[in-house]
């Protein structure tokens, strides 16, 4: 008897942590992506979770972002330069990261965020570099934090082991 129990308990936590879906962005959410535009994600886990990072265009700040989140802006220049940095860590090295890209009429561009040391408990080196949409759509979408990657391969290992008798 207890044991009909236990069966389903694991599986209930383990999907009763389910992920809230990404904040609607018009821009990107209601069918035809808006052109002209440059996106950028933070993706750079828990670890350094409380630390703004600031995104430029051309030396003009457009967003500070946290982890998950995303900033846009327009863009109308051919050649431009995109930078994310660290706002509130003055010791981190490699605080910064900048990419080059030229824009074309019509088009927009992607970017994402990245922290070069994930499992670090402070911020570590920055990394950002330029993607595709259908990449950027799966990175917000599927845009966890470190802590909860690792509880998922927590969760994975334990139904695998224990429910499944796998070794």
């Amino acid at each position: 008897m207890i044991k009909n129990y236990l069966l389903p308990l694991p599986l209930f936590i383990l999907f009763s942590c389910a992920i809230a879906p990404p904040t609607y962005i018009p821009e990107l959410d209601d069918g035809d992506i808006a052109k002209n535009k440059v996106y950028v994600i933070r993706d750079t886990g828990s670890s350094d979770k409380p630390s703004m990072v600031e995104v430029k265009i051309n030396e003009i700040s457009f967003g500070s972002i946290l982890a998950t989140e995303v900033a846009f802006t327009d863009i109308n220049q051919s050649k431009n330069t995109i930078t994310s940095t660290y706002t509130n860590i003055k010791n981190a090295k490699c605080s910064e990261a900048s990419v080059d890209f030229d824009a074309s009429p019509g088009e927009s561009y992607y970017f994402i965020v990245f922290n070069q040391s994930p499992h670090s408990r402070i911020p570590a080196c920055i990394q950002m570099y330029q993607t595709d949409l259908a990449n950027f759509q799966k990175t917000r979408r599927n845009a966890l934090t470190r802590a909860e990657s690792n509880a998922g391969d927590l969760a994975a290992s334990f139904v695998g082991e224990v429910i499944l008798g796998l070794p």
